[in-house]
């Protein structure tokens, strides 16, 4: 059955942004990113993403950060080079957010649908860049699998327990490269474009 078939992919308003908070703590505190009842500074900075089940279950999450870049996670916790910085400091600051949190339950294979809706949603919202940290492994997956051309902007580091690389996505310039290369995907991600989510950051 499709993602589309099984789940519902919307922002998280009211219980459900609780819910989609609890998951993000849950699993980041299971694979231990996170100590038990530990304070989340951008929680409150935060837009939240969630995938649901039927019956509501929230069994995906992530979310948009949107502050000051230099109080954005990957700008405070890494080194960036100068060069990224300049570039950096040429984007309006309401064209770009950090994209973090993402994760699911095991056996709710949400990933795509979750990426979809943020996507989309950013788009509306004007969005043309994301900043973000990625595991080592997850950056070389996302760059062979989907052809995702994040741009590394910072010396890579171990952070929250694994090797993480800082880095930014141009969304045009991902959709452009998507169409090209993956085309099924570029359209995935771009069916029911049309059905607004409702906008605001």
């Amino acid at each position: 059955m499709s993602e589309a078939e099984s789940y519902q992919f919307d922002i998280a308003q009211g219980l459900f942004r609780e819910k989609a908070i609890r998951l993000h703590h849950q699993r980041y505190e299971e694979v231990g990113f996170f100590a038990s009842e530990e304070a989340d500074p951008y929680e409150k900075l935060s837009k939240y993403f969630m995938a649901q089940t039927s019956d509501q279950n929230v069994v995906g999450v992530t979310r948009l950060i949107n502050t000051q870049l230099e109080d954005l996670p990957t700008i405070k916790n890494f080194h960036i080079y100068d060069i990224n910085k300049a570039k950096l400091n040429q984007i309006e600051p309401n064209r770009i957010a950090e994209i973090s949190a993402f994760t699911k339950m095991p056996a709710h294979d949400v990933g795509m649908g979750l990426i979809k809706t943020v996507l989309q949603y950013s788009l509306q919202a004007g969005l043309t860049h994301w900043i973000c940290c990625i595991d080592e492994r997850v950056y070389n997956y996302m760059h062979r699998m989907f052809k995702f051309p994040f741009q590394v902007i910072g010396e890579p580091k171990v952070y929250l327990g694994s090797s993480t690389v800082p880095c930014i996505l141009n969304l045009k310039e991902c959709l452009s490269n998507l169409k090209e290369r993956r085309s099924k995907l570029h359209e995935y991600f771009m069916e029911n474009e049309q059905e607004a989510l409702k906008v605001s950051l």
